[in-house]
């Protein structure tokens, strides 16, 4: 007996050093994609973090495109600095993401036990650790790794037995609610999951009507303060211009493109068709955000869980429910949307299919082999082996494969630029990739502005003001030609283009004005870091001359 106890603690000291070591790999990997001395971060976090200030502040009115949970997480945690910089918060909430995103791995570990033994659960634990486009998710301090967090517990809570963590799950799938607005799927999931495994139990109804209770309970005062500001407690502003023909034409449109909107303009075969892009853009990026290991292991995933041999049905149905159910959330905004991070959520079910070939084949071989005990040892190692040697291979972008580390000099020019534009120029410049990335932390920064006295702005907009603007105020113009980004342009008074080497991400067409800017007499040049002895960061700015435009 007290040889068995010794064993058990002996595993359990083992199963805590190897944890210890892979989130100890994995902080390394986080750690290598950030610049602690760059705000380099989206609008999105700065919806995040000025959202946390208005918390600070007592005003608790949401966003009309982002939930409230993320801002809600990390207000307490800006209240332990009274920094006047911002770029300390911005930090502060890169510190929080990558602490998230690391103690993750426990619950992935927690969960994988659900699929695999202990040695399958820390390969799962590798394979999601070293995950790099998780890690450098982690670092753009964003909402997802959260997300990913309460996902993984709402799973590993409904999966059990005993009925009082199926009260736990539908609170943490009630907080996903918290995290992102679109969580009514991953609530369908978890409802659809409970009536699959846990039917056939006695009060199995009466229970699941008490979760709800608790699910309701979580979610209500979102949809009440949704409600006052509103009129619509399941108002999200991306929901009702998702109809939109495209991703440029949905940031400018003001008002509702729905399904009837689209189907009286296309007719059902164009929605159908709208459905078949959008599957297939999901896809075509899903195999590519598979780099740099899990597309080789999903495709044996998929096919060992269709007929699984140690892991038991109920558990890969639950697991196989949560895909489908996210994906399909995903179908009609993909056919638009290419923003990969909102299929990071997907990854920790992924992981769970990418590791039952590789216990498959340890285990029992294929057909011209099999391994013996040492050699499925060795074969393990030097799988992780691999793993490992393609995450750094990804991470330092060796080769251009991969994201490859920060480029200091870059994002200081980019900030450069930024404040020689909001110094020099004055009128409205064409919202564009890149080109406004450090607009809102220049204008936040600068004497005129206290971002830490920020309240959210009430109303529909679907890109409310961040900050008291200065003279260089972006805007959403669509068109999809020259001419008609100009016209468009003219009625709301667009005055500049800023265009990269590299080419514009919404506007294809102004590609070719960087190259050839003799070729349109009506662009007059204003800005361009090569005569500004720029190294890195290639952008040239162009007023329009409306009245030489043909």
């Amino acid at each position: 007996m007290s040889n068995s106890l010794s064993l058990k603690k002996s595993r359990v000291t083992t199963i805590i050093v190897c944890l210890i070591v892979i989130s100890s790999i994995s902080i390394g990997f986080k750690l290598s994609y950030v610049d602690f001395n760059n705000p380099e971060i989206g609008e999105d976090t700065y919806v995040y973090v000025l959202g946390a200030f208005s918390i600070i502040n007592g005003d608790f009115s949401q966003p009309d495109r982002k939930a409230l949970g993320w801002s809600l997480f990390i207000s307490p945690f800006y209240l332990l600095t009274d920094s006047i910089d911002l770029l300390d918060y911005l930090n502060i909430t890169r510190i929080l993401s990558i602490a998230i995103s690391t103690v993750t791995i426990i619950p992935m570990y927690i969960l994988a036990r659900r699929f695999f033994d202990e040695k399958y659960s820390l390969v799962a634990s590798c394979l999601f650790a070293f995950e790099p486009h998780l890690n450098y998710n982690s670092g753009a301090a964003l909402s997802e790794p959260l997300l990913i967090l309460v996902l993984i517990l709402s799973l590993n809570f409904i999966l059990s037995d005993k009925t009082k963590y199926h009260y736990l799950a539908f609170i943490f799938t009630g907080l996903c609610w918290w995290v992102r607005l679109e969580a009514i799927y991953p609530a369908i999931a978890i409802i659809l999951i409970y009536f699959i495994i846990h039917r056939a139990k006695s009060n199995s109804l009466r229970n699941f009507f008490l979760c709800m209770i608790f699910l309701l309970i979580i979610i209500s005062p979102l949809f009440i303060e949704r409600y006052i500001q509103f009129d619509d407690p399941f108002y999200v502003w991306q929901s009702v211009t998702i109809f939109s023909e495209n991703y440029a034409e949905l940031l400018t449109t003001p008002e509702n493109v729905g399904v009837v909107d689209f189907v009286e303009k296309h007719g059902i075969l164009g929605l159908m068709d709208r459905l078949a892009s959008g599957l297939t853009n999901l896809l075509n990026i899903l195999i590519r955000i598979s780099y740099p290991y899990l597309f080789i292991l999903i495709p044996f995933g998929i096919l060992f869980s269709l007929r699984p041999v140690e892991q038991k049905l109920k558990n890969i149905k639950a697991n196989w429910i949560m895909i489908i159910t996210l994906i399909s959330v995903l179908i009609i905004p993909f056919a638009i949307i290419d923003e990969r991070r909102f299929l990071f959520p997907i990854f920790p079910f992924l992981i769970i299919l990418s590791t039952i070939p590789i216990q498959r084949i340890t285990n029992y071989g294929l057909n011209t082999f099999s391994f013996n005990e040492r050699k499925k040892s060795i074969f393990l190692v030097a799988t992780v082996s691999i793993v490992l040697l393609l995450s750094i291979t990804f991470t330092m972008g060796i080769g251009e494969f991969g994201y490859g580390l920060p480029n200091s000099a870059l994002e200081y020019e980019k900030i450069k630029f930024t404040e020689y534009l909001v110094e020099n120029f004055d009128g409205r410049i064409l919202r564009d990739a890149v080109v406004d990335d450090y607009l809102a932390y220049v204008n936040l920064t600068s004497n005129d502005n206290d971002f830490k006295t920020f309240k959210s702005p009430r109303g529909k907009n679907p890109y409310p003001d961040l900050y008291e603007p200065g003279k260089v105020v972006r805007i959403n113009v669509y068109g999809e030609n020259m001419e008609k980004l100009v016209t468009n342009g003219k009625t709301v008074g667009l005055k500049y283009i800023g265009i990269m080497e590299k080419g514009s991400y919404f506007f294809p067409f102004l590609n070719d004005i960087y190259f050839n800017e003799e070729n349109y007499p009506y662009m007059k040049k204003v800005f361009d870091s090569n005569e500004m002895g720029y190294k890195e960061f290639k952008i040239k700015v162009f007023e329009i001359d409306y009245k030489n435009f043909p």
